[in-house]
């Protein structure tokens, strides 16, 4: 099967580049929109415009469809899209409604034609996300919701054997380059606490932390950004407490080790649209504590590993609307995972049941062969 994509990124890897026996043609700068986002962001400062128009005479005959990620296609050609948050993706315009923009209504009229033959889900919220969408286009509603699917991203078992029960120092670790969109400020903030209130030390405790502190910018945070003191404080609580181990990036490779190593990974994270770090860290058998935004709660379900409860909006997502809010949620987020570490600790049996767990839930609910036969449904709708 030949299959055009837009672009070779992680996203792709991850969700439509998976079959060897395929072919998959790169068609990321064989995109009309492409040359006009770039003349129209350089002359008028418009939005980025995610949308998918292929030079037509470019195109192999035998090509049997297009799979995009993010993007709608202006086609005649029979296309797929898989999509993490909703389709079409359109930037907002200031001053200007969400269902109020043209755009909107305008890319989201592609989705709805038949060139468009499905578009994919990662995730529950995302399907979710995508109906509430939809209630405000009941026209295009009435041809896109049969032809929306839902599938989650494959993901192989990387770990063989049992885990033993942790009998001595229990290893958590962090992985995350925007290490402050991630949680990692608030994972520090934890067990620091604790190591402060003298409940754990370095014969306990191991804390591995990946992450790049001078990627401070958080999304969730939008105007109300932490001051230099704070990301300071964060830093000196790194140094000063040898639990802490923290290395800016590893290689994949190191990683793997790692979370085969670790008892808990840790990804109380502020906005995440999936969380692919949390498979391969189950894939490791090494189960997560998580915060619930988005797709965090379906693919770390109680039985798999440990979810913070925090107040979400109807994105699935954290609202911070005042300096107080932020601080509000940092301070509940920082309490779970205090509770939670101190109950691993008490009950270190937990860590093997969710461990076993967690491989189960990633043999049966992100088997590759079977992603592959899902996904192969699918493109037989394009033929």
């Amino acid at each position: 099967m030949k299959i055009i994509v837009s672009g070779r990124g992680y996203p792709e890897k991850r969700n439509i580049i998976v079959n060897e026996q395929y072919t998959y043609l790169d068609f990321r700068y064989k995109n009309i929109w492409l040359y006009i986002n770039k003349i129209r962001q350089k002359l008028a400062r418009a939005n980025k415009v995610f949308i998918f128009w292929p030079f037509r005479f470019l195109m192999p005959a035998d090509t049997q469809v297009i799979h995009l990620f993010n993007e709608v296609a202006q086609t005649r050609q029979r296309w797929i899209a898989t999509f993490e948050t909703e389709l079409p993706r359109v930037l907002p315009v200031p001053g200007v409604p969400k269902l109020a923009n043209p755009a909107l209504k305008k890319a989201l009229r592609l989705v709805a034609a038949p060139q468009c033959v499905a578009i994919v889900a990662m995730s529950e919220a995302a399907r979710q996300i995508q109906l509430k969408l939809l209630e405000a286009f009941p026209d295009e509603a009435s041809a896109i919701i049969p032809k929306m699917h839902k599938l989650h991203p494959p993901q192989p078992v990387l770990y063989d054997g049992p885990r033993d029960t942790p009998d001595k120092k229990l290893i958590f670790t962090f992985v995350g380059n925007e290490f402050y969109r991630k949680g990692g400020a608030e994972v520090v903030l934890a067990f620091s606490e604790l190591a402060e209130e003298g409940v754990i030390n370095a014969d306990t405790v191991e804390v591995n932390i990946t992450g790049d502190l001078n990627n401070r910018y958080n999304i969730a945070h939008g105007k109300y950004q932490d001051e230099a003191a704070f990301y300071s404080k964060i830093e000196q609580s790194l140094t000063r407490y040898n639990i802490f181990t923290h290395a800016t990036s590893r290689p994949n490779s190191e990683l793997i080790a790692l979370f085969k190593r670790a008892h808990v990974g840790l990804l109380p994270s502020w906005q995440d649209t999936y969380g692919f770090s949390v498979l391969e860290m189950q894939a490791c058998g090494c189960p997560v504590i998580t915060s619930n935004v988005r797709a965090l709660p379906e693919i770390n379900p109680d039985a798999a590993g440990w979810t913070l409860a925090c107040p979400l909006n109807a994105m699935f997502e954290l609202t911070v609307a005042s300096v107080e809010d932020k601080i509000a949620l940092r301070r509940l987020m920082v309490a779970q995972l205090k509770a939670q570490v101190l109950a691993i600790l008490a009950d270190r049996a937990s860590v093997l049941s969710r461990s076993q767990n967690a491989l189960r839930r990633i043999e049966t609910h992100h088997n590759p062969a079977r992603f592959k036969e899902s996904l192969d449904a699918i493109y037989a709708l394009a033929r």
